[in-house]
């Protein structure tokens, strides 16, 4: 079976990137399965090894579309996966907008086609991610999950999701189905972290300044580094594109305190010492739009975490049973309390790592394009018995 993945790939720093190479990675270990990968050009280098990789499509580009499918023409897949989300083919309103198509224009091209949407448009806060025109977006963004409901099939990575979907969408949502996250392949821990090394470390991770953002964070700290002397807040990550500049401005403002580094962007491979150096990771949000991919990374390694009470991080740990101490969005006094709580007590800490070990092990990456794939089989097989009727 010939399957077309469509999504931004390492060494690309594009929006879901990580999640297309353990996609990627997954999938390269059928021998049933022909993996041609339809990525996202990039200056970095050097491209990973035993992948097919097809650079065709630029971030941002309204060129997209056509670009994309003169790929799929010629390669003749069986199945065209999406691996997106609305801003992963651009930010720039028309770009983002025209990608949206590709999915239907695929599918009207005679190829089975299937999207793994991480967001849903209902969910996304439009005053977090800093729109200037929020009534003409919603209208955008109402018309652009039509286009995609008209792909075969689209999985979405939370209940609620596809609950949303056909309460907005009513039929057009027939195609869409829920399916898990998954745990990233990787490192697995001989031992559970443990909280008697020198320092006792705050993760933070991710794309920042719009709806994950690290300012009540930064400002609780003292507090915990008086409760919890050892305690370092390690900042990972890279400023999100529409808001450049802000891990810059706040590393200035915190250059000489001992209890805070920026660490800016950290390659995949090393994020397994990452994570493995952490006492607790700390997700300080004020929205989502979508699940997230650290959460299943910290249960990877078994981190207990702190995080705000918004409801998809709430759904995520109850659907997944992953341990996390709520805080309410915006109270920094909570947030404190909770990560001193976590760093100070060993029976917390252990439980917490043993529950968010067992998550990670429930849904690991492997089983869940298994998942996948059988779906794609059975879509292709009756395609074929259809065509071949006909």
């Amino acid at each position: 079976m010939k399957v077309l993945l469509v999504t931004s790939f390492p060494p690309s720093r594009g929006d879901l990137n990580e999640y297309g190479y353990h996609l990627a990675c997954a999938l390269r270990n059928d021998p049933q399965v022909d993996l041609v990968i339809l990525a996202d050009e990039t200056d970095a280098k050097p491209e990973l090894e035993d992948f097919h990789i097809e650079r065709c499509w630029r971030f941002d580009s309204a060129l997209n579309p056509m670009r994309l499918l003169a790929e799929i023409w010629k390669h003749r897949p069986d199945v065209v996966w999406f691996n997106i989300g609305f801003s992963t083919f651009a930010r720039k309103p028309i770009a983002a907008f025209m990608a949206l198509m590709v999915p239907a224009l695929a599918r009207l091209s005679g190829y089975y086609t299937h999207i793994t949407l991480h967001t849903i448009f209902e969910r996304i806060n439009l005053k977090d991610a800093g729109v200037r025109w929020p009534w003409l977006y919603r209208s955008a963004g109402h018309i652009g999950t039509q286009l995609l409901l008209l792909a075969d099939d689209v999985s979405v990575l939370l209940p609620s999701f596809r609950d949303d979907l056909a309460a907005h969408y009513g039929k057009r949502a027939d195609r869409v189905q829920f399916r898990p996250h998954g745990t990233f392949e990787g490192m697995r821990l001989a031992s559970l972290p443990q909280l008697d090394g020198p320092e006792r470390i705050i993760l933070a991770f991710g794309y920042w300044g719009t709806y994950k953002r690290i300012d009540l964070l930064l400002e609780c700290m003292d507090g915990v580094a008086r409760a919890v002397p050892n305690a370092v807040l390690v900042i990972a990550g890279t400023n999100h594109p529409s808001t450049p500049e802000y891990l810059e401005t706040l590393q200035k403002q915190w250059a000489n305190r001992n209890c805070v580094r920026f660490l800016g962007y950290v390659p995949e491979d090393e994020l397994p010492t990452l994570f493995s150096s952490a006492s607790v990771l700390a997700l300080p949000y004020s929205s989502a739009a979508g699940t997230s991919g650290v959460m299943h990374q910290a249960c990877q390694y078994g981190l207990p975490m702190v995080a705000a009470a918004i409801p998809e991080i709430v759904e995520i740990a109850n659907e997944e049973q992953i341990a996390v101490e709520f805080y309410a969005p915006g109270d920094g006094s909570t947030l404190a309390t909770q990560l001193i709580r976590v760093l100070s007590s060993e029976q917390l800490h252990r439980r917490a790592a043993e529950q968010n070990l067992s998550a990670a092990a429930m849904t690991p990456m492997a089983e869940v394009a298994g998942e996948y794939l059988q779906l794609f089989k059975q879509r292709v097989s009756k395609s074929s018995r259809q065509v071949a009727e006909q």
